[in-house]
């Protein structure tokens, strides 16, 4: 069948709305999902996900953006982003240097994004339009009504796409029980009232918390279990979660006035929570107890708290600094207490139990929430959440995403009516009568260099694993006339001595001399010829030598008249 893009497949196809899941599905983070309807696409949040520990010197992946545009057929229409987290908008600056379409953003996810872009040092003027929820954007082909939904972060909406007849709320990131005061629950009324408009074709909705049971607990409980926790401390109190939520650490704020305590905040990602909120005025008068470095010197330890990142261990993070005596201001001593307010997301184990290892080898009690479970809570919906919001839309399909194939099962056996599997890489098309799988992509990765922050391809990234697994050698000289001169670097290479290193050196000198005299000989003298064959020469004397293969860059330059002085020579 002849390749066609998903615009024109769409534009040829109007009674059907499609979906591209590019990410998401089958995987914890990259979510990803881009729906066409009448030739226009839309893309609803645009995620990374972090790498794999294997992945030396990459911090993230991020789609192929140049594959997809080849699959769409060209950028977008615009994109639609539910909230503010990593694995929905961080990608988004990457994609907007090569589609740079339209965005529709709450305030939240907006700041982090301009944050982003000038980390990227990317001034350029991109259409960024601020909604909340409650508010109809009409595009083309596509109406999108914003409805709030509560999550571990302001400002997150789930979406209800309208293409023609065709009707799919996207839930991005919720649970049913908001924060009291602070953020509404969900209203599932709201719901039923969007559902009594015109049937919805499809729920596409959060698996993440699809196998807990029950009903996912408000925000509102942790304060008291906070509380107790930190009333009953002796020294420090240093309590790490996740940066971008806001009601948790407006919580600790709360927690703080309550107790005449002070709050420092430490740490790049808190104190940027911090600002964000209060460029959005949305913290009161409990911001009163905060305190800068050089007040928390006042204060006596045992009425400190210090909000931090951390909570998983990241190498530099705030707590890991402090607990491994990195930061002249505040050492953690014995007496004082570390609290996660987190959960330990996967992968993240080890750097844990090593910061977890430093604090009890200091005297520092940790305090997690297997111990002390109400200090901390889900923002994602259990089984019972995800039921209520399936009743009240009463779905022609339910198509579970965000999350492994273990939890799009589970939120998948959670209805007896029809549901649609999706992976990554599928595109679907659909309407009431039924569903299609059009097409499976197999979709490439770029992968985000930790320090640049500019993304490289899957084959540079495997270049770089492989000089750090095997080490590298860089052949350099000249070669003019008769005359040699070249030398061989190695870099992380097992050698027993300088000497070892040295002997190896010069027989491999010797072997390039004598290659030289082979290609002089064979009238197959080049640039081209004699580097590619010093690479293969010298790599496989170091093969010969380490068993690995290392990375070998030959770069000799040839000048002058080659001379047949050398083929003669013994």
């Amino acid at each position: 069948m002849t390749f066609q893009s998903l615009s024109k497949l769409s534009e040829r196809d109007p009674n059907r709305i499609y979906m591209f899941i590019v990410g998401g599905c089958g995987e914890f983070g990259m979510n990803l999902t881009i729906y066409a309807h009448k030739g226009q696409t839309y893309v609803v949040d645009c995620g990374l996900s972090f790498a794999e520990t294997y992945e030396i010197g990459v911090d993230a992946r991020i789609p192929d953006i140049s594959q997809l545009e080849s699959i769409l057929g060209g950028p977008p229409t615009a994109y639609l982003i539910t909230h503010g987290h990593e694995d929905h908008i961080g990608a988004l600056p990457y994609f907007l240097e090569r589609w740079p379409a339209p965005v529709y953003i709450g305030p939240w996810a907006l700041e982090l994004v301009r944050e982003k872009l000038l980390q990227l040092k990317n001034n350029k003027p991109y259409t960024f339009h601020e909604v909340r929820a409650g508010q109809t954007i009409r595009l083309a082909e596509m109406n999108v009504h914003w409805v709030h939904v509560p999550h571990s972060i302001p400002f997150c909406c789930s979406l209800l796409l309208e293409a023609g007849p065709h009707r799919v709320f996207h839930t991005g990131d919720f649970k049913l029980n908001g924060f009291t005061p602070y953020e509404a629950s969900l209203n599932l009324e709201n719901l039923k009232a969007l559902a009594a408009q015109a049937p919805i074709l499809a729920l596409v909705s959060d698996s993440t918390n699809a196998s807990a049971n029950g009903h996912c607990p408000s925000e509102n409980i942790v304060r008291p279990a906070l509380t107790e926790v930190i009333a009953r401390a002796e020294g420090v109190s240093f309590v790490t979660t996740f940066s971008s939520n806001l009601w948790r650490l407006q919580t600790v704020l709360l927690i703080a006035c309550e107790l005449k305590k002070k709050v420092l905040i430490f740490g790049a990602g808190m104190r940027r929570g911090m600002e964000i909120a209060g460029r959005l005025k949305l913290l009161g008068d409990e911001a009163a107890c905060l305190v800068d470095e050089e007040g928390s010197r006042k204060v006596d330890r045992k009425d400190l708290i210090i909000l931090c990142s951390g909570c998983q261990g990241e190498y530099k993070s705030g707590l890991k600094r402090i607990v491994f005596d990195e930061v002249a201001f505040m050492q953690a001593k014995e007496g004082d207490q570390v609290i996660f307010s987190s959960r330990v997301i996967p992968g993240n184990e080890k750097p844990l139990a090593k910061l977890m290892s430093m604090c009890a080898f200091k005297g520092i009690a940790t305090i997690t929430a297997k111990e002390f479970p109400g200090i901390h809570v889900s923002g994602h919906a259990y089984s019972e959440d995800l039921k209520s919001v399936m009743d009240a839309l009463q779905p022609t399909y339910t198509i579970p995403v965000h999350g492994t194939f273990i939890q799009l099962d589970a939120n998948k056996n959670l209805t007896t009516k029809p549901t649609i599997d999706v992976a990554n890489g599928q595109i679907t098309a659909m309407n009431a009568e039924g569903v299609e799988v059009i097409a499976n992509h197999d979709l490439n990765l770029l992968f985000i260099d930790s320090w640049s922050r500019r993304p490289m391809t899957y084959d540079t990234m495997r270049e770089r694993h492989k000089i750090g697994d095997s080490g590298l050698a860089v052949v350099t000289g000249i070669i003019q006339n008769d005359n040699l001169d070249i030398d061989i670097d190695f870099i992380g290479l097992p050698f027993d001595s300088d000497d070892d290193a040295d002997s190896i050196k010069n027989r491999m000198q010797n072997e390039l001399r004598g290659l030289v005299r082979n290609l002089r000989a064979s009238n197959d003298f080049s640039f081209d010829s004699f580097n590619e064959r010093s690479r293969l020469t010298v790599r496989r004397t170091l093969s010969d030598r380490f068993i690995k293969k290392p990375v070998v860059i030959s770069k000799v330059m040839i000048l002058g008249e080659a001379t047949h002085g050398l083929a003669a020579r013994k």
